[in-house]
């Protein structure tokens, strides 16, 4: 199996006011983007599932295997008859109560089948490398799913973070509204306005909050974590390093399992083509058996005389052909018929890879291009909201203006924010498929 890297690098913008600190991280552990997949590798329902039918197409490909080999078997059977029946001492009928036991062990072996048995050891031979396929795409398309939850965890978190900023920034000027409404610098009305601003951070802050948390939630659900077990991401994740236990690429991986299906449709034709075929065996085996006249005082021949006096031993050779079979010419229509829609779906397949691909390529260089667009907006919001609150401050804007000043700075923040860890999201997809 390969393993790949994969480096995840995010830059969030400070999440404190201007020349503010950002806070520190709080105590105790915290989940990197590495434990979570990890987690995952072993913990999620689809990746033991997959495991689990890789297990049985390995058993399936031992079937088919002992296909191959001759069967034995063997009897033992006991009869007790009473009444008119044939008296095997002297081959004539009688009005007697007899015990009998037989025994016999024989073996027969398939020399030609129409290469069914042939056909199915190939199909679940394909089986076994097409649920080691499947599991290895599974585990890349659950590192992907998890990577995506778990930077939708961190953009919430850091979102919330710019909302506590924003909510502190307005409770700080609430507070100098009502300093200047004390010396006469302000009228109430301004106050008023103030105070629906920080009542609306408040609710945003809130609303945040709900959104990181369920964001957590899907994170769990996705890794196969429990309800009730806790996890927190890094909010001011930096550069991290996971190495990924995956198969040859999303694209390749893809095609591969249309290319598996393709051949196991044509290996199915195959097999019911094969019914149509005449089919050859052999075999032999020895048997033998006691009897004993009930009817009669006397001992007759010992059991152990009889077990060998009766011994006989037999070979046989059996050649069938199938003359009618409306059923199996069915069947082999509609075998054929699952191998054309397999080529379909093999086509479409590779359609929509690379449909995807192109789409990735897009995304990530269109995000790249935000970013640079979304970091000038950042920076220039910035320098007119700091002078919008200089003017504030000095009379010279109304509170509805510098209202609008500081939601443009915190919506800028926010789109920079996510276009940021989308871009990184396309950037490491992109690189999934060309791997």
């Amino acid at each position: 199996m390969i393993l790949r890297t994969i480096v995840i690098t995010l830059m969030l913008m400070p999440c404190g006011s201007m020349g503010a600190q950002a806070p520190a991280q709080p105590d105790g552990d915290v989940w990197t983007l590495d434990q979570c997949i990890a987690y995952a590798m072993t913990h999620a329902t689809d990746i033991r599932r997959k495991r689990v039918e890789a297990d049985n197409a390995r058993e399936e490909r031992g079937a088919a295997a002992a296909g191959f080999m001759p069967s034995l078997s063997a009897g033992v059977g006991t009869q007790l008859s009473w009444g008119r029946n044939v008296d095997p001492e002297t081959n004539t009928y009688n009005t007697i109560t007899s015990f009998s036991n037989n025994y016999s062990v024989g073996g027969s072996l398939m020399l030609f089948d129409g290469a069914q048995t042939w056909n199915a050891f190939r199909k679940a031979r394909l089986e076994v490398r097409r649920s080691d396929n499947a599991l290895a795409l599974a585990r890349d398309e659950k590192a992907i799913e998890v990577m995506e939850r778990y930077v939708d965890a961190v953009y919430n978190e850091a979102s919330l973070r710019i909302a506590e900023d924003k909510l502190a920034d307005s409770r700080q000027l609430l507070l100098k509204t009502r300093r200047m409404e004390t010396l006469g610098m302000k009228s109430y009305p301004d106050v008023a306005q103030m105070e629906a601003q920080a009542a609306e951070d408040e609710y945003a802050v809130e609303h945040q909050k709900t959104a990181a948390q369920k964001a957590v939630m899907m994170l769990k659900k996705a890794m196969g974590m429990e309800v009730s077990e806790e996890i927190r991401v890094d909010g001011q994740l930096g550069a991290e390093t996971h190495e990924a236990a995956g198969g040859p690429g999303l694209a390749s991986g893809r095609m591969t399992e249309a290319e598996h299906a393709l051949a196991a449709a044509r290996l199915n034709y195959r097999i019911t083509c094969g019914k149509l075929w005449p089919s050859l065996s052999i075999g032999g085996g020895v048997s033998t058996g006691y009897y004993r006249n009930l009817s009669s005082s006397e001992l007759g021949t010992s059991f152990s005389r009889q077990i060998k006096n009766n011994l006989g031993e037999y070979v046989y050779a059996s050649l069938s052909f199938p003359l009618f079979n409306f059923a199996t010419v069915r069947h082999v229509r509609k075998a054929l018929g699952n191998v054309r829609l397999a080529e379909i779906e093999r086509e479409e397949a590779r359609l929509n890879v690379g449909s995807d691909y192109r789409q990735a390529v897009l995304e990530r260089d269109g995000y790249a291009r935000e970013v640079v667009l979304m970091e000038r907006k950042v920076a220039s919001d910035s320098v007119a909201h700091h002078l919008s609150t200089r003017k504030y401050e000095e009379g010279m804007l109304s509170t509805f203006d510098l209202h609008t000043s500081a939601q443009t700075l915190h919506n800028s923040r926010v789109r920079l924010l996510q276009t940021r860890l989308m871009a990184e999201i396309k950037k490491r997809l992109v690189e999934y498929y060309e791997e």
